[in-house]
């Protein structure tokens, strides 16, 4: 004898798998307590849960309909994985996903994109769009290219393709819009302005006078919102800030470009985009001299070498933003009319 849970599940598999399509309805309740061998109230109660889950339509005295998200769902999910540059803050999101994903009975497709160059980067995105479609998974989790001078354009080109396959999408992490504008698609992710303002407020209670930001030239929205959160930081404590003087665009390991921005001076600390960009920086800073060294640094996600470092940063809810992206793909895939969302969770501040 199964319970109430194992019954669910199994009904939910067949159903997502395709098994009813051809007549549209659930065998009737009698049929299936006969089937599972429990009690007709037992049934009953699955049959609400099929219900509440959007997969069947019941009406007193008949058997229970199979609705049009059900049919149209493979019982697939489609995951994009950045790659080896993204692996350390992506893969405790890539398992827990996994796990959300077995248990509510879905599978979970994993597309890799390979290769550091971004627009190698965009090309295999592109191939896994394909790919993703062939197989018909219903909803896809895809976090968009970065540093690419039209980024916004070449995410926005496969988000485009999964729609025209009628696939949904949740975007992870940010926005494939420059903020403060707005896409049309979901957005699960840390509200990076608060992370930003977190990190400046901390470094002016410890004296900080001026903060200054390293910002990567074509860097994903999330920068630039965590940019203008250190930047509040600085103003509310009556410093001043500027783009020109507060803030590098270069790469990390740009000796020339790092020496020329402290030619202004050198800051009482540095913020970059996330903790590599910040590491790597510390080495241009040590190369440099001259008391660059000794500037105080600070990053974002809370990898390895943030601690292996000792680096302020901070850290992201992993499990939770798993948590809600996958309600939010299920939501979307169930009534793919809803407004677009932006949902940013809290994240926590680690004082090193």
């Amino acid at each position: 004898m199964k319970g109430h849970k194992e019954i669910f599940e199994a009904l939910r598999r067949e159903i997502l798998a395709g098994k009813y399509d051809s007549d549209r309805h659930l065998p009737s309740e009698a049929a299936l307590s006969r089937r599972f061998g429990v009690s007709r109230p037992t049934i009953s109660r699955v049959t609400l849960d099929l219900k509440r889950e959007g997969l069947v339509v019941t009406r007193k005295g008949a058997a229970s309909v199979i609705t049009r998200f059900a049919q149209n769902a493979t019982g697939a999910l489609g995951l994009v994985v950045p790659g080896e540059n993204y692996a350390e803050i992506f893969k405790p999101l890539d398992r827990r996903l996994a796990h959300l994903a077995d248990r509510s009975g879905w599978d979970l497709i994993r597309g890799e994109i390979k290769g550091a160059d971004p627009k190698v980067r965009a090309r295999e995105a592109r191939r896994l769009a394909y790919q993703f479609a062939k197989e018909r998974v219903c909803g896809v989790f895809f976090q968009p290219i970065e540093f690419l001078k039209d980024s916004a354009m070449a995410s926005e080109d496969i988000i485009r393709y999964f729609e025209r396959s009628g696939i949904a999408v949740v975007l992870l992490d940010y926005d494939i819009a420059p903020p403060p504008e707005r896409s049309r698609y979901d957005v699960v992710g840390i509200d990076n302005f608060a992370a930003g303002l977190a990190i400046g407020r901390h470094f002016v209670r410890t004296g900080a006078k001026r903060i200054a930001f390293l910002h990567r030239p074509n860097a994903a929205p999330t920068v630039t919102n965590r940019m203008r959160g250190v930047a509040a930081a600085a103003v509310e404590s009556g410093g001043f800030w500027s783009l020109k003087g507060n803030v590098l665009f270069a790469e990390p390991d740009n000796c020339r470009a790092v020496s020329k921005f402290l030619k202004n001076g050198l800051p009482d600390a540095f913020v970059a985009g996330n903790d590599v960009a910040a590491a790597a920086l510390g080495e241009t800073l040590a190369r440099i001299g001259g008391g660059a060294e000794k500037i105080r640094l600070a990053g974002f996600d809370d990898v390895e070498v943030a601690a292996k470092l000792g680096l302020t940063t901070i850290r992201q809810p992993l499990d939770a933003i798993a948590e809600v992206a996958m309600q939010t793909l299920v939501s979307r895939i169930k009534t793919p009319d809803l407004p677009p969302r932006t949902i940013l969770l809290d994240a926590e501040l680690v004082v090193r």
